[in-house]
Parts: structure tokens; sequence; C-alpha cells
């Protein structure tokens, strides 16, 4: 699998947007959002590293295998 991105929709925008501003305790909830939509995509269980980048619209959701 090479690089996924999707755009994060308006609940996982709002998390993120708390979660960088300082908010502790939101990761956790974060990565099931992110999950959820990989589940939903039909995408096995694997190792992942997901960064998130900011845009003027909301955020980019950025997935690639872990090597």
């Amino acid at each position: 699998m090479d690089t996924l991105t999707w755009m994060a929709d308006a609940g996982l925008c709002a998390l993120l947007r708390r979660y960088y501003q300082g908010e502790a305790g939101l990761w956790a909830e974060i990565l099931r959002c992110v999950e959820r939509e990989l589940r939903a995509r039909q995408l096995p269980p694997a190792p992942r590293h997901v960064r998130f980048r900011r845009t003027d619209e909301g955020y980019i959701v950025e997935i690639r295998p872990a090597a």
C-alpha cells in the first residue's frame, strides 16, 4: 500500500483542532476515528504511520505503511 489520503470529516477536524491547541487525552479518540475509516475502506489491520496536514478547509489524513 502506498500513501493513502483523505479529507478528515468535521468530527475529526474538531478533535484535531482541540488536540493541536493543547487539549490532553484526545489521541486515542483521534486514532479510533482513523481506524473506523480504514475499516470502512476494508483495509486490513497493519502497522501504519498516521499524519495530519492542516489545510484551509480542515485536515488531510495521511496513512503510510510502517516498514
